[in-house]
C-alpha cells in the first residue's frame, strides 16, 4: 500500500504507520501447528492526539475469521481501505516470521552477562527441567529457588548460590495461592528471613501455550528475571508423549523470554525401576537446556539432584543434595507448616536403600545408577553378595546388563 512506513523496535515490536493509523505488533510466534500468532494494538488519529482503538489482542495471522474480526473493529473508526490495511499488515508480519532473522557472520566472543540464575541449579538461558516422583520436595525446592533468586539469600544452603538477584514469577497449575503462601512462610522462616511478600505468584487454569501471551507481557512489564512452572504435566495441556505438543510447550517457554525452572513428574515405571528422566516425549528432554533427575531417600528427608543431560555444554553428572527439615505446629486437622530449611549435604554420601522384595538384579541396577559402571567384583561389594552370585545374575539378565566399551565394567543397556 502506498504511503506505508514500517519500524522494527528492539527486534520485538513492529510498528506500522499508514495515514492516521498506527498498528503495533509483537514479533509473531508459532505455538500450535496451524497458528502463527501476534499481539496487535491499534491507535488512530493525529500524532499529538491519538486514541486507542484496539487494546493488545492475540490474533492468529493465518485465520481469515481473525482478520475479518480485526477489520470490523477498525472499520467502525474509518471505512477507508480497512480490509486492505489488515491484510497488508498480516502479510508483512508473516514475511517477518518466515525470515526468522538476518543471516550474519558473528564475531567469535565470550558471551556477556551471567550464565546462571542460581548456580549450579538454574542456568540463565532456556528451560531447566526437573524430573521427580511424588513427595520428592520438588515444589518446595521450586519455592526456595524462587526466593533465593529474588532475594539473593542462600536458601538452598551448601550446594547453590545466587549469581543474579532478580524478581521471579511462580506459575502454579497444581496448588492454590493459599498453599503457596504457607510454603513461602515456612521457607522464609527456615532461612531466617522476614515473612514478607517477595515472590510473585500466579495460579493458572489453562495450558501454558494459551497463557504465554499474557504471561510474557506481565514478565516484560514487571521485569521478572525468571519463572518457575509447576508442573509440566498440568501446564502442557495435553498428552505428554506427543512430540508436537511437547514442542508447542517448549515454544511457549521460549516465548516467555526468561529462564524457566520446570517441575515434572516421573512415570510410575521410571520410579519403580529407578530410571532417570522425565515422563513423556523425548522432546521434553531434547528441548530443555538442562535436565535434573531428583531422588528422595526413603530413610530420611533428603533429596539428591543429578544432571542427566546438559544441552548447554553437553556435560552430565553435576550433583546437588539437601536434607530438608520440616517443622509444623498444631496436630491433626489443625497442623500447619512452621518452617522449612534446606541443609546442603555431600551428594556422594547420599544412598538409596534397597526396598523390601528387591531382587539381586534390582540392587545391582540401583548400584550402577548410583555409582556408574562397575566390574563384577565391585558390584558384589556394592550390593553385599558374592562375585559368583553377581556373575549368575548378569548372565540371566542379559537384556538389562551389558558390557562397557572397555570390556571389563558392566552397565545398564538403557544407559548405553
Amino acid at each position: 500500500m502506498k504511503g506505508w512506513r514500517v519500524h522494527a523496535v528492539d527486534e520485538v515490536d513492529v510498528t506500522y504507520r499508514w495515514a492516521a493509523w498506527e498498528i503495533v505488533c509483537t514479533w509473531p510466534q508459532r505455538f500450535r501447528r496451524s497458528d502463527v500468532v501476534s499481539i496487535v494494538s491499534v491507535r488512530y488519529g493525529a500524532a499529538e492526539d491519538t486514541r486507542l482503538v484496539l487494546s493488545p489482542t492475540r490474533i492468529n495471522l493465518l485465520s481469515a475469521s481473525a482478520k475479518t474480526s480485526l477489520a470490523a473493529t477498525l472499520r467502525r473508526v474509518d471505512e477507508d481501505r480497512v480490509a486492505e490495511l489488515v491484510n497488508h499488515v498480516c502479510a508483512n508480519l508473516l514475511d517477518y516470521f518466515a525470515q526468522s532473522g538476518e543471516t550474519t557472520t558473528p564475531t567469535p566472543r565470550i558471551r556477556d552477562g551471567d550464565r546462571w540464575l542460581l548456580y549450579p541449579l538454574w542456568p540463565a538461558t532456556g528451560g531447566t527441567l526437573v524430573a521427580a516422583g511424588t513427595n520428592s520436595f520438588k515444589s518446595l525446592i521450586g519455592v526456595a529457588a524462587a526466593v533465593q533468586a529474588t532475594c539473593g539469600v542462600e536458601v538452598l544452603a551448601g550446594n547453590t548460590r545466587a549469581t543474579t538477584q532478580t524478581p521471579v514469577l511462580f506459575c502454579d497449575w497444581e496448588g492454590t495461592e493459599s498453599d503457596f503462601a504457607e510454603r513461602l512462610y515456612a521457607v522464609l522462616r527456615g532461612a531466617g528471613m522476614p515473612e514478607e511478600p517477595c515472590v510473585a505468584y500466579r495460579h493458572l487454569r489453562i495450558p501454558l501455550v494459551d497463557a504465554a501471551d499474557t504471561l510474557a507481557d506481565e514478565i516484560a512489564r514487571r521485569q521478572y528475571g525468571g519463572v518457575v512452572i509447576d508442573s509440566l504435566s498440568a501446564a502442557a495441556g495435553g498428552s505428554l508423549v506427543d512430540d508436537e505438543l511437547a514442542n508447542q510447550f517448549w515454544g511457549a517457554v521460549s516465548y516467555l523470554d526468561v529462564p524457566a525452572l520446570v517441575m515434572a513428574h516421573k512415570s510410575a515405571d521410571k520410579l519403580a525401576r529407578r530410571r532417570k528422566g522425565v515422563f513423556g516425549s523425548v522432546m521434553h528432554e531434547n528441548r530443555s537446556r538442562m535436565l535434573w533427575d531428583a531422588v528422595r531417600s526413603p530413610e530420611e528427608s533428603s533429596v539428591r539432584w543429578e544432571v542427566v543431560s546438559d544441552n548447554n555444554t553437553g556435560r552430565k553428572g553435576k550433583l546437588a543434595a539437601w536434607r530438608i527439615d520440616i517443622t509444623t505446629n498444631g496436630h491433626d486437622q489443625n497442623e500447619r507448616l512452621d518452617s522449612i530449611s534446606f541443609e546442603g549435604i555431600n551428594p556422594h554420601d547420599f544412598q538409596l536403600a534397597a526396598k523390601e522384595g528387591d531382587t539381586w538384579a534390582d540392587r545391582m541396577s540401583y548400584a550402577i545408577i548410583e555409582q556408574g559402571s562397575m566390574t563384577s567384583d565391585e558390584l558384589a561389594t556394592a550390593v553385599g553378595t558374592s562375585p559368583s552370585t553377581v556373575r549368575k545374575v548378569l548372565s540371566r539378565h542379559s537384556a538389562t546388563f551389558g558390557k562397557h566399551a572397555d570390556g571389563v565394567r558392566w552397565m545398564l543397556k538403557n544407559d548405553e
